[in-house]
């Protein structure tokens, strides 16, 4: 009787039923979905995703598992069919993420989180941006940088831009995620800006026009002071 599955990795993987072995070259035409850094064949071009959940182990506390396709990340469904290769054509990432860590957007502000902002954006544009500044004096959810001054490694793209900073309605517990700028700047030296903004960033700034500028966080990372914020954390 033939085998029912392959190894991969020192793992067993079970194939389709009837699949059976397949050769050396028959393995470099399978698709494969990559699981937890592992590039795992899916001869018959399908997987549940309790089969990848499987393959994934046991859950994992403050962590859950997402597929990725790019820069897009969604929940694995158990009882949704996943084809390893995604909507770009590109091989699906099954992997495992902290739950979500960002604040919210654009809600109602306490007192504190307004005073902290104001002063924090009223200090830097007293001593670092001379070109002025906006901000939004009512709710602080935003502040824009007028005519940043780029660095050197951006000049070939753009010498100046607007930037617009959005503060998370829980900061300074939590940090903004990333920054907006004029959404006429084709692209960035390192490829991380978007015309979408990614990891639950505010999504208002690009429906008005600017592009999002990829500045992720580590969950931990950030560490506010809790007494005086000129202190640091």
């Amino acid at each position: 009787m033939r085998p029912q599955f392959t190894i991969v990795n020192g793992r067993k993987v079970p194939l389709s039923q009837g699949q059976g072995v397949v050769s050396q070259t028959q393995q470099q035409n399978v698709p494969y979905a990559i699981i937890n850094g592992k590039r795992i064949p899916v001869p018959n071009g399908q997987l549940s995703g309790q089969e990848i959940l499987n393959q994934m182990g046991g859950s994992q506390s403050g962590r859950r598992p997402v597929i990725q396709e790019g820069l897009q990340f969604e929940q694995i469904d158990p009882y949704k069919t996943y084809t390893p290769r995604g909507k770009k054509g590109q091989s699906i990432k099954a992997q495992w993420i902290p739950e979500r860590t960002k604040g919210s957007f654009y809600g109602p502000r306490d007192a504190f989180s307004k005073q902290i902002i104001a002063e924090q954006v009223f200090d830097v544009a007293l001593h670092l941006f001379k070109s002025g500044i906006s901000f939004d004096e009512e709710n602080a959810d935003w502040t824009v940088v007028n005519k940043y001054v780029l660095p050197p490694i951006w000049h070939d793209i753009a010498q100046t831009t607007d930037l617009q900073i959005v503060f998370p309605t829980e900061y300074p517990s939590m940090p903004p995620i990333g920054f907006y700028v004029n959404g006429g700047i084709e692209n960035a030296p390192d490829g991380h800006l978007y015309t979408q903004a990614y990891h639950e960033a505010a999504k208002e700034p690009i429906e008005a026009g600017w592009k999002w500028f990829c500045v992720y966080i580590q969950p931990g990372s950030w560490r506010p002071s809790r007494r005086n914020w000129r202190q640091g954390d």
